[in-house]
């Protein structure tokens, strides 16, 4: 074997190397968490620690998510009170995932998460809406809605199913 068969040789073994070892090693950063798939489906327990982690290459892939609160913002909705009167509402909350390897059997990504938030939050804050009149969605007062407590309890099991945690649920009334 001559010297330039050789050194193509090394280059092709090295250049090698390097793509398997770039498809074994993944790094976790502080603000991440991973679920690991073979095949697409999820297998073992979900990484939340930083580091460097290793998988097999080309036959496992690791899907991240988000460690940290994320915000999901409601669309303002004209929504009829007891007494049929329009008001507009408009509703936000914080949310993380607190359970990642549920989050991704149940919805796989984040965008499915907003969309999922989206039926629950806006379908019971309609239904609190409705079930109560003007004067006890709106008040001058500065002592707590009632509703915001009845929203988080019916819409905390459904974020438990779904492996989501709430953090806050906020509802602004405009005229």
């Amino acid at each position: 074997m001559n010297k330039n068969n050789r050194i193509i040789l090394i280059a092709a073994i090295v250049i090698a190397g390097i793509i398997v070892l770039s498809q074994s090693i993944y790094v976790v950063n502080e603000t991440q968490q991973v679920v690991i798939t073979q095949f697409g489906r999820p297998i073992g327990v979900a990484v939340t620690e930083p580091g460097l982690h290793i998988k097999t290459p080309f036959v496992q892939k690791a899907n991240f998510f988000e460690k940290r609160y994320m915000e999901w913002d409601g669309d303002p909705n004209q929504i009829p009170t007891k007494e049929k009167k329009f008001i507009f509402v408009d509703s936000y909350a914080r949310w993380r995932i607190t359970d990642p390897l549920q989050f991704y059997k149940r919805l796989t990504n984040e965008r499915g998460a907003q969309s999922r938030l989206d039926d629950i939050i806006d379908g019971e804050t309609r239904d609190q809406v409705a079930s109560h009149t003007l004067e006890e969605v709106v008040r001058n007062s500065n002592r707590e809605v009632d509703t915001t407590a009845n929203i988080s309890e019916i819409i905390e099991d459904s974020l438990t199913w779904i492996g989501v945690g709430r953090s806050r649920i906020q509802h602004i009334i405009k005229e």
